[in-house]
């Protein structure tokens, strides 16, 4: 169990190492330095059961539950990763039906172009059938739009002069004269893409709470399992061996491990359904 667990504890949770490290050296703590203490507690009292029998009371191992505290963890950080992977590449599918050319008057003449090169004030042709190719104002004629990719409406919409109509959203019906009021990253589509990823720098409300709340929870879980330390030791003066196994019972019991497989698979379940809806997500 020594030699299973070694690369579990220092590889595999090598990056709680790292930041409890941060946490130290910016004088705050958070999850990452409590799973850290942990799993390093359990893991350094099982290795002295086995290698010094008697120094403490009993002969238990917690090898297997360090190992599995950090496997979980990294687990729920798996699945968090897989749902942001999903959600970018629905928004790359997204984009990927945005035309990439456009029917563009100027001077009075039609003339096929990149939809790069399309100008804000440009005024542009779409006939039936055809994707809307950036944001704009309808100036010229009526038809029925399908917006069901961004909006999920499933009834195409009627737009009629001064109405606004998304990028790559399908013109149905009659042809449309639209000016372009929003190219490039100002479209609808490429703000969505843009939140998308501002999610998956960020973290989750939740996530964020935790961290919140690891920021006085750390502390005062160090200071209960020192507390319980010198009690026993000084006041009941028990041992320090029995002393030194309280602190470290209170250390473990402490580790969120359920926390850290919990908060990513309640949002990739969640993300997963609203997907299954048509509903993206943004914390």
């Amino acid at each position: 169990m020594f030699f299973l667990s070694l690369p579990v504890q220092f590889v595999v949770g090598f990056r709680f190492y790292r930041g409890s490290y941060d946490a130290l050296s910016s004088r705050i703590g958070n999850m990452d330095l409590l799973i850290g203490i942990g799993t390093s507690a359990a893991w350094i009292y099982s290795s002295i059961v086995t290698f010094i029998p008697g120094f403490f009371p009993g002969s238990e191992t917690y090898f297997e539950t360090s190992a599995i505290i950090i496997t979980l963890i990294q687990t729920g950080n798996l699945l968090e990763y897989i749902t942001k992977g999903k959600a970018s590449e629905a928004v790359h599918k997204l984009l990927s039906l945005q035309p990439t050319m456009a029917h563009v008057i100027r001077d009075l003449v039609e003339t096929n172009m990149q939809v790069e090169k399309v100008e804000a004030g440009d005024v542009l042709i779409v006939r039936p059938g055809e994707r809307v190719p950036v944001d704009g104002k309808v100036v010229e004629g009526f038809s029925a739009v399908d917006e069901s990719m961004v909006t999920g409406e499933s009834l195409p919409k009627d737009k009629q002069i001064g109405d606004e109509v998304i990028g790559a959203t399908i013109n149905k019906t009659g042809l449309l004269k639209i000016q372009a009021t929003k190219i490039g990253q100002d479209t609808v589509l490429s703000q969505i893409a843009k939140l998308v990823e501002e999610a998956q720098i960020g973290k989750a409300a939740l996530q964020r709470l935790a961290d919140e709340v690891s920021a006085y929870f750390v502390p005062a879980i160090i200071l209960i399992a020192t507390a319980s330390f010198l009690f026993w030791y000084f006041v009941a003066r028990i041992g320090l061996a029995f002393s030194l196994l309280s602190f470290v019972s209170v250390v473990i019991i402490a580790c969120p491990c359920a926390l850290g497989i919990a908060i990513p698979a309640a949002l990739l379940v969640g993300t997963g359904k609203g997907a299954e809806n048509g509903i993206l997500l943004f914390s």
